[in-house]
């Protein structure tokens, strides 16, 4: 199954993290905790256009946002399945 991106900016530093859930019939699923477990969904608020994305609209998404989105997050959509 595919998997959905969403970005979350993180109220207390304002940087924005990743979550990574599945798609559903009617938008997409995010887990409690982002990719790198550092930030809470209820720690922030989602970035308006970026969420339910694909693995590369978020490649290109984290790309247009900048230095401000983790690095461990990036990071894990780069790496490859075996």
């Amino acid at each position: 199954m595919k998997k959905a991106y969403s970005f979350l900016k993180r109220n207390s530093t304002e940087e924005k993290h990743i979550f990574e859930g599945e798609f559903t019939t009617e938008s997409c699923t995010a887990p409690t905790l982002s990719i790198c477990q550092k930030a809470n969904k209820n720690q922030g608020t989602w970035i308006t256009g970026s969420t339910c994305l694909t693995e590369q609209s978020a490649r290109e998404k984290a790309g247009a946002i900048g230095k401000s989105v983790c690095g461990i997050c990036v990071s894990h959509l780069y790496t490859t399945d075996y």
